[in-house]
């Protein structure tokens, strides 16, 4: 029986497409810069290898990255509706690799409240995909792998280290990491959707 639901944030929950335009835009403003159907094909291949799309890109076409801008996040439309359905069902928690402040932020976003347990990467001194950061959230849960659910984005930190645990998984194929390549893994999620909102057809 399930009992908790574990969530991703960034391209599970918060909308980050303004915050990847923006980085797309300054990497185009270099003079190393290929252009944008050679960028974003780059960034494309390295996403279905399970890779960090942006980062390697610039990498390999030797471009300087730039800070993450938060400021540009936005919660998907739809989220809050969401999460208030699932709340009936469920208890909820998040697991992020995240940098300082993300309680704050999720006041911020007026979505706090619906989770019981917040592990973020940044205070917890333990980063995902390293099974231990999954491990730590069940304890605080006081949930068995079996009974929970993890909801991210990227097969590699998300799905293949909560299925190593036990964990059953939802795939959220938003984002940047949406062609990421489950042969890759070996783990197969239990659920794939397109659309945060679809996971309430399977919970």
């Amino acid at each position: 029986m399930i009992k908790w639901l574990f969530f991703d944030l960034g391209s599970t929950l918060i909308d980050e497409r303004e915050c990847t335009e923006y980085r797309t835009q300054e990497l185009l403003k270099q003079k190393n810069s290929p252009g944008r159907d050679v960028l974003e094909a780059h960034m494309k291949m390295y996403a279905a290898m399970n890779r960090l799309p942006y980062i390697d890109t610039a990498k390999e076409f030797g471009l300087e990255t730039v800070k993450w801008p938060k400021h540009l996040e936005r919660l998907y439309d739809k989220v809050p509706s969401i999460l208030e359905k699932l709340r009936k069902k469920y208890q909820m928690g998040i697991i992020a690799n995240q940098s300082l402040g993300t309680e704050n932020r999720l006041i911020k976003f007026g979505i706090r409240h619906f989770f019981d347990v917040v592990i973020a990467s940044a205070e917890a001194g333990i980063e995902k995909p390293d099974p231990a950061i999954f491990q730590m959230a069940l304890r605080d849960a006081c949930c068995n792998p079996e009974e929970a659910y993890m909801i991210g984005d990227r097969l590699d930190n998300d799905i293949a280290p909560a299925a190593q645990i036990g964990m059953h998984t939802i795939w959220v194929r938003q984002g940047a990491f949406a062609a990421g390549n489950i042969a890759l893994i070996g783990h197969e999620p239990d659920v794939i959707v397109d659309d945060i909102e679809n996971i309430l057809e399977y919970l």
